[in-house]
């Protein structure tokens, strides 16, 4: 039986773009590595949820697993503890994915603060556990990744997800008993949200309360913050306001797979996924091509330093496993910054730093490889959509195209559910190449 390869590319997927010449990046890129195998697999095109719902990265990915997350999805909050490893009480505790971000004028300016590096945000969040006291509640403010954090919220009183965003880029509405988040348009005088209950009980009242509390005086403390007041002598923009989303208090309860997996994933949401279904996840450092890079020379400097090290993982680990999935950020980041440029070239670096080198050391006769993403990020829109997103699957009855949407589009796949997803792939496993 051939061993399964399932790589996301983050957010590769886009809507034509007219800097491109009408084409998406990953259309415009120059991507012959990727293309080869293109040219032997079949391709498709996935609509990642029903009801035209743009996915979110977790949600897309407990989707592709087969986990419908309009039944299944707890929030965003409590995957990204589990990813990282954060031990929560579930049922009791509220989990929230946070930003630094930079307020201006009562208008949010930036979502991400710049994607102020670790090393300082680090910092800011050892000093708003040191300071901050809340009423009726004591917290864990744990970093993450970069400009990510979570909020950890603990209380003798009862805490509820039912709350409001405070991320003026997403929305929370609920579907049944699911809340789902929704990315909306992106721009540079976002306003500042407070975060609501959802409903009238008591619950939801004093968990929205406490959160603004929270946000409140941490935003006292970051205001004349060290690190802030040197990036104001920089130029920089500052990480002087906490944007809160993905509220939960518990995980879904994921049956583990049977085969062995291994996961080599940029961030703590799809390694949360992987970990629940039991996958092997090993220490990764953290991405460089999550950072704000500003040119293409920072860019294919970072493209190969992570691509380098997350091929040595994967082949150090060939024999050991019979199903790798792999999720690369690199192209996300740039569509929600609209600068489809930047994301055409960082398609190109990955294709020339994994991709080649991936196919020099597999081959098809071996391997079922799939690649797909997990969300469409338009960069016109700076954010995501619910547009399907292009897939192939290696095979001998190939559609012998370029990947890129529009290809895909014309592809031997069809248009399918994400859900089916794991069903194409296992079946196709027991075909001889």
């Amino acid at each position: 039986m051939r061993k399964l390869l399932f790589i996301i590319l983050d957010g590769v997927a886009d809507l034509p773009v007219k800097k491109l010449g009408g084409k998406t990046p990953l259309e415009a890129a120059k991507t012959p590595a990727l293309d080869k195998i293109a040219k032997q697999s079949k391709l498709g095109l996935m609509k990642v949820i029903d009801s035209n719902i743009p996915p979110e990265t977790d949600t897309a990915v407990l989707s592709m697993f087969g986990y419908n997350p309009l039944i299944w999805n707890r929030g965003r909050g409590p995957l990204e503890a589990k990813g990282i490893g954060f031990k929560f009480r579930e049922g009791k505790d509220l989990v929230l994915r946070c930003n630094f971000a930079t307020r201006q004028n009562e208008k949010i300016t930036d979502t991400e603060a710049q994607r102020i590096e670790s090393r300082y945000a680090k910092e800011l969040v050892r000093d708003i556990q040191k300071r901050v006291k809340l009423k009726g509640a004591t917290f864990d403010f744990v970093h993450d990744l970069n400009y990510r954090t979570l909020l950890v919220l603990h209380s003798n009183k009862k805490l509820s997800e039912k709350i409001s965003s405070t991320h003026p880029g997403y929305e929370r509405k609920k579907y049944g008993k699911i809340i789902m988040e929704l990315p909306k348009a992106l721009s540079e005088k976002m306003k500042t949200e407070k975060c609501e209950p959802m409903d009238n009980s008591e619950s939801a009242k004093f968990s929205a309360a406490i959160v603004n509390e929270f946000i409140m005086k941490a935003e006292q403390i970051l205001k004349n913050h060290r690190i802030n007041i040197e990036r104001r002598k920089k130029g920089l923009r500052e990480a002087n306001i906490i944007l809160t989303r993905g509220a939960g208090t518990g995980l879904p309860k994921l049956v583990k797979i049977k085969r062995k997996w291994l996961c080599i994933a940029d961030t703590p949401a799809e390694k949360g996924v992987a970990k629940l279904l039991g996958m092997k996840t090993p220490d990764l450092p953290e991405p460089l091509t999550d950072r704000l890079l500003n040119t293409n020379r920072e860019i294919e400097k970072a493209v190969k330093n992570d691509m380098k090290i997350r091929l040595n993982v994967l082949l150090s680990h060939i024999n050991n496993c019979d199903s790798f999935y792999l999720h690369f950020k690199g192209a996300d980041p740039f569509g929600h910054r609209n600068m489809p440029e930047r994301k055409k070239f960082i398609i190109e670096s990955m294709d020339k730093y994994f991709f080649k080198p991936l196919m020099q050391n597999i081959s098809l006769d071996d391997f079922l490889v799939c690649v797909t993403s997990d969300h469409t990020t338009a960069c016109g829109l700076r954010a995501h959509t619910a547009d399907p997103v292009p897939v192939l699957i290696s095979s001998r009855n190939a559609d012998k195209m370029k990947f890129c949407e529009i290809n895909c589009g014309k592809g031997r796949l069809g248009i399918f559910g994400a859900e089916n997803l794991m069903g194409k792939l296992f079946k196709k496993r027991k075909e001889i190449h």
